[in-house]
């Protein structure tokens, strides 16, 4: 093998640009009769360190005046580029670069290096390896001792080379609305509004002001935001006034999760203020430990396995520890309010033919108990949210996910799931402090287009 096909070879095996040892070549290093090394890096990390000196040239042209062979070298600098071959194998690149001096305009220049990644000390291939990371939601100081450069190499690179495209998108028929915690300098709640039929996030908005919602919606014209039939949405009176100016043909629908969770916060103070009010600290203990049998749907409570309750000092199945709780004295007031939620569970849980029926007589119940646990929140649903509730029980949606279908009621549990990949991205970088950032990772680790210049 001649010397040229094993340095075109050498640099093909390190993922380098072809045509390559036309400008750089191997030097062996002193003492050695090779241009390969192992030893430790800056970062303490141990690494394979490969000797590269670039060619001298007469023929150069000036980069500043464009005279050709009118310049003399000034002698070799130096500089250590990280870099990653075969998509995970570390090295280290210790470039060797000729200075010139121009004898026309008297003017300094220095060989080009084509395989390193501009304003940073790591080669292209570390560059696009960094980019991998990114889009996998690894810490930006992960990143950083990965590749063998600073944080602030790997931020600039974040912020400077990798542009997110602006979001330009159709409306859905179905859309689905939520908010989360994002950062100060925009807003402190961010707006995500996505596509929960084929599982998509379409946008996330820096703030979810009346004001940042209606310039940002009102980008879309008329015509396309009356193709929005459906909007799924919590119980937020402001999210709902707003979607119902701009969106005249979409049918509002409560998320299911969010007013059972609603009724769960008032069956919850009723237990905690039975617990105060009962004179046996045991049995308020035992309440406080299973606790979380109070929130199941009554038919889905175990009647089979026995289990021992340390503090009554008796074995129960879930069934029959509830009944037992109830057959105590004190305890009517939550039983009462215990009932009117099974109530809420049954009309979800099981079938009706006609919910608008079940439903006021479920909401008249809590009017005629007067119970001061509901009362407030029925209040609200009936003025309120008593459609939006009624359509989150009657209609029915067609989910796609990987190839397949599901049918099921419309929610907000793919923006929810979204919502959960937000707060890892959050976590993982200990919070961000600009919206900018924040929004580019997230779109990022979701898998948007990008442009890496």
């Amino acid at each position: 093998m001649s010397n040229l096909n094993y340095i075109n070879d050498l640099f093909k095996s390190l993922d380098f640009p072809d045509n390559l040892s036309d400008y750089f070549i191997p030097v062996p290093y002193e003492g050695s009769d090779s241009c390969f090394r192992y030893g430790l890096d800056k970062s303490g990390h141990h690494s394979k360190f490969i000797r590269l000196r670039s060619v001298l040239k007469d023929n150069f042209v000036c980069p500043h005046c464009g005279v050709i062979e009118h310049h003399e070298s000034k002698g070799l600098r130096k500089i250590s580029l990280s870099h990653i071959a075969n998509g995970h194998q570390r090295f280290v690149i210790e470039v060797e670069y000729r200075r010139y001096f121009c004898h026309s305009c008297h003017s300094y220049f220095k060989d080009d290096i084509p395989f390193k990644f501009k304003n940073t000390r790591m080669t292209s291939s570390a560059a696009h390896a960094c980019l991998i990371q990114f889009r996998e939601n690894t810490a930006m100081a992960v990143i950083s001792r990965m590749m063998g450069v600073s944080k602030s190499s790997v931020y600039r690179m974040f912020f400077h080379h990798i542009k997110v495209k602006e979001r330009f998108y159709h409306l859905k028929s179905v859309i689905s609305i939520d908010e989360f915690k994002a950062t100060t300098d925009k807003g402190t709640y961010a707006f995500h509004i996505t596509d929960p039929i084929n599982g998509k996030t379409l946008d996330i908005i820096e703030d979810r002001k009346e004001r940042r919602l209606r310039s940002y919606l009102l980008r879309f014209p008329y015509r396309e935001r009356k193709k929005v039939k459906i909007i799924i949405m919590d119980l937020s009176n402001p999210f709902r006034c707003i979607m119902q100016r701009l969106f005249p043909n979409a049918s509002i629908i409560a998320d299911r999760f969010h007013y059972v969770k609603l009724f769960g916060e008032c069956l919850k103070r009723s237990r905690l203020d039975t617990c105060s009010s009962l004179k046996d600290e045991k049995m308020a203990k035992s309440i406080k430990k299973n606790l979380h049998l109070f929130d199941k749907y009554r038919k889905d409570l175990d009647d089979q396995t026995e289990w021992y309750d340390r503090h009554l000092k008796k074995y129960f199945t879930c069934r029959t520890y509830v009944e037992h709780i109830f057959e105590q004295d004190g305890t009517d007031e939550f039983y009462q309010s215990y009932m009117i939620y099974q109530n809420l569970l049954k009309l979800i849980h099981e079938k009706h033919n006609d919910y608008k029926k079940e439903l006021n007589n479920w909401l008249n119940h809590i009017f005629e108990t007067n119970n001061t646990y509901f009362i407030s929140s029925a209040k609200n649903i009936r003025k309120n949210w008593f459609v939006p509730i009624l359509k989150s029980l009657t209609y029915k949606a067609v989910y796609v996910r990987n190839g397949k279908t599901y049918e099921t009621s419309f929610n907000n549990g793919f923006i929810e799931s979204m919502n959960n990949k937000v707060k890892l991205v959050k976590r993982n970088a200990y919070g961000y402090r600009y919206f900018y950032n924040l929004r580019k990772r997230i779109l990022l680790h979701l898998g948007f287009s990008y442009e890496f210049e």
